[in-house]
């Protein structure tokens, strides 16, 4: 499984990778590493590949995953201003997810507009070729500060879709 994404930083949206490792999984507090004094989450949409393509079109890409996810990807804000993207965007647990949603019952107010979904799924898939499992997340707001034993809640139809505790 590869977890790949569009953050953005510095003005513009950035192709990442992140490893197997960096999945929180639900409901597990996230730790604050002690190598950062700045982390901050943003919210994202994470999609979850259904079938394997390559160079998908984004007229195509609603084709290729097959549940949708609100996300939390943490990343440490002074690495990425000192250039260490990877330390930065990659480290263990640095991505949180809730619950999968089928696409239909995903409303679509939550949809990121800029880059749209099928977008971000054309332009990873650009770069590699995606398969059944990967994850691929697109950021959709700014990043919010993280501050020890605040709760990040998110909601999707009126039910709890993720829930994170910092500590």
């Amino acid at each position: 499984m590869k977890i790949a994404g569009l953050t953005y930083y510095d003005g513009q949206y950035h192709a990442v990778m992140k490893s197997d490792s960096s999945l929180l999984n639900q409901r597990k507090p996230f730790f604050l590493p002690d190598w950062s004094h700045e982390i901050s989450a943003t919210p994202c949409i994470v999609a979850r590949i259904g079938r394997m393509g390559r160079h998908i079109a984004p007229r195509f890409a609603e084709r290729y995953y097959d549940s949708l996810a609100l996300g939390l990807n943490f990343r440490a804000e002074d690495k990425l201003r000192a250039g260490e993207q990877t330390e930065a965007l990659a480290f263990d647990e640095a991505l949180a997810v809730g619950q999968w949603i089928v696409p239909a019952d995903f409303p679509a107010d939550l949809l990121p507009t800029t880059p749209t979904l099928a977008e971000g799924i054309a332009r990873i898939s650009t770069l590699m070729t995606v398969r059944t499992g990967d994850l691929i997340f697109i950021d959709t707001a700014t990043p919010l500060p993280v501050e020890r034993e605040h709760v990040f809640r998110f909601t999707v139809n009126d039910t709890e879709n993720l829930y994170c505790k910092i500590k």
